[in-house]
């Protein structure tokens, strides 16, 4: 089961140069959708921020097999994206002094079998070693399988942990890196220990109402998306099945929440202005370990680079079956695109998301 669609490739990245104004309008973003479309995607909407203004775009089509347009300002399932949410939502309790980034988690969590070496920073951080009940990994399959009855299925975040501590740890906790959806799954844990609330009166509380982010939800069990919306399709075996209702407990606080290229945007920029933490904790959230040539990862939040010329952006990608995002912005703040895609086929059209990327990000 693909769980990280949209982790911009390096070898692509690098070798084109940033685009040139003249080439950062209008007409060239939408053709840039339309080439996504092209290559495969059922349809795909954006919302762009340049120093000129906001432009808001679709291309393709709501449904398969039906000619309407995206709705303007339609949801869509954000996969980990929320993975950014929740970490603020944390650092938030720690900027409280609720909650230590350097506490041990097992102290919060003593029911789980948690190893004792485990911080509240090396969760956020992904840096704690624990397996990642969705992928699976050092020879163990993972707990949730890439089926339609594991994504409408009921579960409780809190097996997706006694599986992860079950097994070895895939390095000493802080010696490592490596993306596991497990870790968030504890961080939501944490936030409904220390607080006493569930999990998603917490994000509403702390985030969306205050962010008056109206096309976010934070469903728990309910499998439809609220409002206008696109439909997205994974293939099972030969068979293309309609994804768009599925149950979110098996994401939860690492990919469960429901919003909009607008809101998404609004969130990103009220984090990354400074309004939803103090400056000490969004420069901990900021402050970057080095993965690979292409990226770069903090306290739930990316720092991509988009082309060999100092081109950089901060925020996260996500993707469950059906539907791939992102939400980026430059460290600057002039430039800022968020995005979806719905999925049909295994075409690969990552190259023409990168090219749409760029082309937005990236002109001076």
């Amino acid at each position: 089961m693909r769980r990280v669609l949209l982790v911009l490739s390096a070898a692509v990245l690098l070798a084109g140069s940033a685009e040139t104004s003249a080439v950062a309008e209008s007409g060239a973003w939408q053709r840039a959708l339309d080439d996504i479309v092209a290559r495969g995607a059922v349809g795909v909407q954006a919302h762009v921020h340049t120093p000129a203004g906001d432009w808001d775009g679709s291309a393709g089509s709501v449904e398969l097999g039906r000619g309407g347009p995206i709705p303007a300002g339609s949801r869509f399932r954000i996969g980990s994206i929320t993975k950014t949410i929740t970490s603020t939502a944390l650092l938030q309790l720690v900027g409280e002094g609720r909650v230590g980034l350097d506490d041990a988690v097992a102290r919060w969590l003593p029911d789980y079998g948690i190893d004792p070496r485990i911080t509240v920073r090396m969760i956020l951080g992904q840096t704690s070693g624990l397996l990642d009940y969705l992928n699976g990994g050092a020879g163990h399959a993972p707990m949730v399988g890439d089926t339609l009855a594991a994504i409408r299925h009921t579960w409780q975040p809190p097996d997706f942990v006694r599986w992860a501590t079950e097994k070895p740890l895939q390095f000493a906790p802080g010696s490592g890196w490596a993306y596991s959806n497990t870790n968030y799954i504890v961080a939501g844990l944490l936030i409904e220990k220390v607080t006493g609330l569930p999990y998603h009166v917490n994000i509403y509380t702390r985030i969306t109402l205050p962010l008056l982010m109206i096309s976010t939800g934070v469903p728990q069990t309910f499998e439809g998306i609220l409002g206008p919306h696109a439909h997205g399709y994974h293939g099972y075996g030969n068979t293309l099945t309609d994804v768009t209702d599925q149950n979110p407990s098996y994401v939860w606080a690492a990919g469960g929440i429901v919003s909009s290229t607008r809101d998404l945007h609004t969130f990103l920029t009220a984090l990354l202005d400074g309004r939803l933490l103090p400056p000490h904790l969004l420069a901990e959230m900021r402050t970057f370990r080095h993965v690979n040539d292409s990226y770069d990862y903090g306290l739930g939040l990316y720092e991509f680079r988009l082309d060999n010329h100092g081109c950089l952006a901060n925020g996260h990608d996500g993707y469950v079956n059906g539907f791939g995002s992102l939400a980026l912005r430059t460290p600057d703040g002039r430039h800022a695109v968020t995005l979806s895609v719905t999925d049909a086929t295994t075409n690969d059209f990552s190259t023409a998301i990168d090219h749409f990327v760029r082309t937005a990000m990236c002109s001076r």
